[in-house]
C-alpha cells in the first residue's frame, strides 16, 4: 500500500475533515440580499462586527407582492441589523404585509368569536336567523363603504 524508500518514516495523518451539523433547533438561511450583481469579487478588510458588515453592504431587496385583486405591490425591504430579519420588522417595513397582518388578526378574532360566543353560535345554527344576520352584515358593509 505505501511505498517506502530508505530513510523514510511513516507519518500518520492526524487530520480529519469534520463538519458540525446545524443544531436541530437552528435554521441556516442563505439568500442574496441585494438586487445588484457584483461586478467582480471585492476584498473588504477591517470589518470586525456584524453591524460593520451591515453598514458596509447595506443589504436591501425589492419585493413584489401579489394583492387579492391580482395587482402587484412593489416594495423595498432594507436590513440594517440582524433584528430586521424578524417577522415583526419585515411586516413593519411593508405596507402590504401590514395590511395582510391586520386582516389576519381580524379573521382570527372573528373565528374566536364564532367558537366562543354561544349567542352567535345559536344564531348561525338556525337558517332563518342566520340569513337575517347575514343581511344585517351586508347592510353594515354597504353603510361603511358609503361613508368612506
Amino acid at each position: 500500500m505505501f511505498n517506502y524508500e530508505i530513510g523514510g518514516n511513516e507519518r500518520k495523518i492526524d487530520t480529519s475533515e469534520a463538519f458540525a451539523d446545524i443544531a436541530y433547533n437552528k435554521t441556516l438561511f442563505v439568500q442574496k440580499l441585494t438586487d445588484n450583481d457584483p461586478i467582480r469579487p471585492e476584498k473588504v478588510e477591517g470589518l470586525k462586527t456584524v453591524q460593520e458588515v451591515f453598514n458596509h453592504y447595506k443589504p436591501n431587496v425589492n419585493v413584489e407582492f401579489e394583492r387579492y385583486d391580482g395587482s402587484f405591490a412593489n416594495e423595498n425591504l432594507q436590513f440594517n441589523n440582524l433584528g430586521d430579519f424578524s417577522i415583526r420588522s419585515i411586516v413593519g417595513q411593508s405596507q402590504h404585509l401590514n395590511n395582510v397582518s391586520i386582516e389576519k388578526e381580524m379573521s382570527m378574532s372573528v373565528i374566536k368569536q364564532l367558537k366562543s360566543n354561544k349567542t352567535l353560535k345559536t344564531t348561525l345554527d338556525n337558517e332563518e336567523t342566520k340569513n337575517a344576520f347575514i343581511s344585517a352584515l351586508r347592510n353594515f358593509i354597504t353603510e361603511l363603504e358609503e361613508n368612506k
